[in-house]
């Protein structure tokens, strides 16, 4: 690992954005442990609260995870905040609502990209997504997760890296909707037949297809939610609180 040598007057800022390039060129890779304080103010010709500033701030971007006891890290998402939407901070019933309307609106043209873009790679990992989910619903076991690969695997077959930092920083904020239908007959059936219809569309190449497969599919889910709650539907008990 290169670091660029600044002079002792330099601010934090220029270190955090020295780091950050390391990062962005992959001269440090997610996981990859960084040298302990002492050897960064050295290395960069900074004080040591200099280099402690530095972290601090791309520790709060979440680019950097400190670990008590063993080390500074660079986080295996950098830049992705939990809750970047800032929902646990919103109130109203509509907010649910709000969120998938959002999905409608972004995966079905992610869904159309993907159709025009994806590899025999993508196109592995979104039917393996699909064979997990089956496994896991046939077993009864919590299936939530592999349902939000499979959608954030299409949003890596686009290729475009903004696509593929939205869809899991939406899908993460609307978690709790997705447990809304698990008590709903034949709900996980019709999942996974709109999952299989959507990866055919896409290994087709059908971008049309695709975008129109994914809106039916997002508005299906859409009204199983909005039928449980006018139902008075009980919370599923994998169910996790927003966060």
């Amino acid at each position: 690992m290169e670091l660029v040598s600044f002079g002792k007057t330099v601010l934090s800022q220029e270190i955090s954005e020295n780091l950050r390039e390391l990062i962005s060129d992959k001269k440090l890779k997610p996981g990859d442990k960084l040298p302990n304080e002492i050897e960064l103010s050295r290395m960069m010709g900074v004080s040591r609260s200099t280099v402690r500033e530095a972290i601090k701030a791309l520790a709060s971007n979440n680019i950097l995870e400190v670990v008590r006891g063993k080390g500074t890290f660079v986080c295996q998402e950098p830049g992705f905040v939990t809750d970047s939407l800032g929902v646990k901070f919103l109130k109203g019933d509509n907010l649910l609502f709000s969120l998938f309307e959002t999905r409608t609106l972004v995966e079905p043209g992610v869904a159309y990209l993907a159709a025009q873009r994806a590899t025999k790679s993508d196109l592995r990992k979104i039917r393996e997504c699909i064979n997990v989910l089956s496994e896991l619903i046939e077993r009864n076991e919590p299936y939530i997760e592999e349902d939000m690969e499979f959608h954030q695997s299409i949003a890596k077959a686009t290729k475009n890296p903004i696509i593929q930092r939205i869809v899991p920083i939406i899908n993460q904020s609307i978690i709790h909707g997705y447990y809304q239908t698990m008590d709903i007959p034949g709900s996980s059936h019709n999942m996974v037949e709109a999952h299989h219809r959507i990866y055919t569309a896409i290994k087709n190449g059908d971008s049309n297809k695709a975008r129109e497969e994914m809106l039916h599919h997002l508005e299906l889910t859409l009204g199983e939610i909005q039928s449980n709650i006018n139902k008075g539907g009980k919370k599923n008990e994998n169910e996790k609180e927003l966060p």
